[in-house]
């Protein structure tokens, strides 16, 4: 038996053919975003992001994301989008 997946081209055609248009119509930005589903975030840790917000940092290779309050202090280096508001944001390298 084969399942649907819940996310991705096969899930949603119509959404990612119209998608790919617009990252053709745009080259140089379709090099900087990737479009993520949510399914672990929304469905299986319950993140609320209208309170919090993903923090993201590289640790021995890895890149490591936690779920905090807002904070609108933190800074903005990098943004994952939902809804035309940045949910995911990157510390800063270490220097």
């Amino acid at each position: 038996m084969t399942r649907k997946p819940t996310c991705g081209p096969r899930s949603d055609p119509e959404f990612f053919d119209a998608l790919n248009k617009l990252f053709d119509q745009y080259p140089e930005a379709a090099d900087k975003y990737a479009v993520k589903c949510m399914t672990m975030e929304l469905d299986i840790l319950k993140i609320d992001f209208r309170k919090q917000e993903g923090v993201s940092r590289i640790e021995d290779g890895r890149i490591i994301t936690e779920y905090v309050d807002r904070d609108p202090a933190r800074r903005a280096d990098c943004c994952g989008w939902w809804h035309g508001e940045c949910i995911l944001k990157c510390d800063p390298p270490p220097e």
